[in-house]
């Protein structure tokens, strides 16, 4: 079936702590480090950004091989930093990509910024035996969303001080205070009828005012004051995110006629700015029809897309006729094409890029030789010898001895050189070019079936005059033949 390639992500099975365990046999040397990986792989984005925003990496990659690569997985992962709607890191590229020699692909990774600092993503290309093909890093640094708020924590710690000079009053009085107080474990508390001891002690109740300087504990409640502040400050981004999804059928027989359809959504806050859809496609396809607006290339087609509003989409589509490579036939595994569809004229340059892919199967009929299909040829002449002056009549036997259907087949018969026909051909309708005969095509024998051509010709000359009958097909490999020789002598 067809395979479908997209810039969307789903969870990747490979676990952080088996990456650990890699880094560290690379840095024993217990694993063989190579110069150069088979897949190139390059990372665009932003370098710097700020909490909350929203941010695209594009990622190319560039088979270097020499050789084609097929089953390619795309595996990201990213520190906590990064935010990813699918899953948390890791992530892996729903379906393979398929690099031929020297070319490369193009996809686009989309996250949002969640913490603050160095933040960093690294994607992997693995094979389906999860062989590492190349990969890269990239980082951004992210600071607070806004840094001019806290411009009202100070006047909150200036009016700290006051509170800070009136303690040394405070504590000018009570500094003699408390060796009465030590006292108190003598004081008669155990006799709680002499109330006359509690009375000495409650003097230092108005050292208990420290207690309520304590209580300048709303120093701290400020720190909740700018959390609220900061995040009120990131909340109100808007911009627009566009998503590419291309659909296209799985298997299709040659000559068939498929449809492919790209949708494009606009699932941001903001509206999208005009953008250009342009949909490619392999030499197997042949283009019939398209959505109205469309710009035709040699193997393209393109539209300019007006703006879209937040939640809004828009639809485009194509009429692809397929066609079996000419090598391939009903008992050969069937051909893989692809159509690949590109968004571009977004912010930052940015592209989005889907692609779907159809297995071709061909109707063609193998090629047989004459013989592997049956068929079998006889000419035979029924005067011999023959006087020069006089003619000899041929007679060609085509016959089917297969099972199946010959399907067309084409019978000429060359004379030898300076012979001339005596008479017409049965079937009479044969095209004459010099000593060769060409009868009309043979629509198909049947299985058992047999046809029967018959000419005359005379010689000129004595000596033995040999005549060739050819059988050819359109479905056949190769042609089948038969000689007869007749001779002529002197009256």
């Amino acid at each position: 079936m067809g395979s479908k390639t997209r810039s969307r992500l789903h969870r990747a099975s490979l676990r952080p702590d088996a990456l650990a365990w890699l880094a560290c046999l690379f840095a024993l040397g217990a694993v063989p480090v190579f110069a150069e990986d088979p897949v190139l792989v390059n990372i665009t984005g932003p370098l710097a950004a700020r909490v909350g925003d929203k941010v695209a990496f594009e990622v190319e990659l560039v088979n270097r091989s020499g050789r084609p690569l097929t089953g390619l997985r795309v595996v990201d992962y990213f520190d906590k930093g990064f935010h990813h709607p699918a899953s948390a890191s890791p992530i892996e590229q729903r379906g393979t990509i398929d690099l031929a020699a020297g070319t490369s692909r193009r996809l686009t990774l989309d996250f949002s910024l969640d913490e603050p600092g160095r933040q960093c993503h690294r994607v992997e290309i693995l094979d389906q035996a999860h062989t590492f093909m190349g990969g890269a890093t990239e980082c951004v640094q992210v600071s607070a969303a806004t840094l001019a708020q806290p411009s009202f924590s100070p006047p909150a710690v200036v009016a700290a001080p006051p509170v800070v000079a009136s303690p040394p009053p405070v504590v000018s009085t009570p500094q003699y205070i408390p060796p009465p107080v030590m006292p108190a474990p003598v004081m008669p508390a155990p006799v709680m009828p002499a109330p006359v001891i509690p009375s000495p002690v409650v003097p230092p109740a108005p050292v208990q005012p420290p207690a309520p300087v304590v209580q300048t504990q709303p120093v701290p409640a400020t720190p909740p004051v700018l959390q609220p502040l900061a995040s009120a400050s990131t909340s109100p981004v808007a911009a627009p995110s566009l998503e590419l999804d291309l659909n296209g059928p799985g298997e299709l027989m040659s000559g068939a006629v498929a449809e492919y359809s790209a949708t494009v959504r606009n699932t941001g806050t903001a509206p999208a700015p005009p953008t250009k859809l342009e949909f490619s496609w392999d030499g197997a396809f042949a283009p019939l029809e398209a959505s109205d607006g469309y710009k035709l290339g040699s193997s393209s087609v393109s539209w300019d897309l007006p703006a879209i509003e937040p939640g809004g989409q828009l639809r485009r589509q194509i009429n692809l006729r397929a066609q079996a490579p000419m090598t391939s036939f009903r008992d050969s595994p069937a051909s893989r094409s692809c159509v690949r569809s590109v968004l571009s004229g977004l912010v930052g340059g940015v592209m989005v890029a889907d692609e779907s892919c159809v297995m071709v199967r061909s109707t063609a009929t193998r090629p047989r030789t004459p013989r592997e299909a049956g068929l079998r040829v006889a000419l035979a002449d029924l005067d011999d010898p023959v006087q020069v002056g006089g003619a000899t009549n041929l007679v060609c036997i085509v016959s089917n001895n297969g099972s199946s259907p010959s399907g067309r087949l084409d019978l000429v018969v060359v004379l030898p050189d300076q012979s001339r026909l005596v008479g017409d051909p049965t079937p009479s309708r044969v095209r004459i070019d010099g000593s060769t005969i060409a009868f009309d095509s043979i629509s198909s024998l049947p299985p058992g079936g047999q046809a029967t051509f018959e000419l005359a010709y005379r010689m000129s000359v004595p000596g033995a005059a040999k005549a060739t009958a050819i059988l050819t097909g359109a479905e056949l490999d190769g042609s089948l033949d038969s000689v007869c020789t007749t001779s002529f002598g002197d009256p």
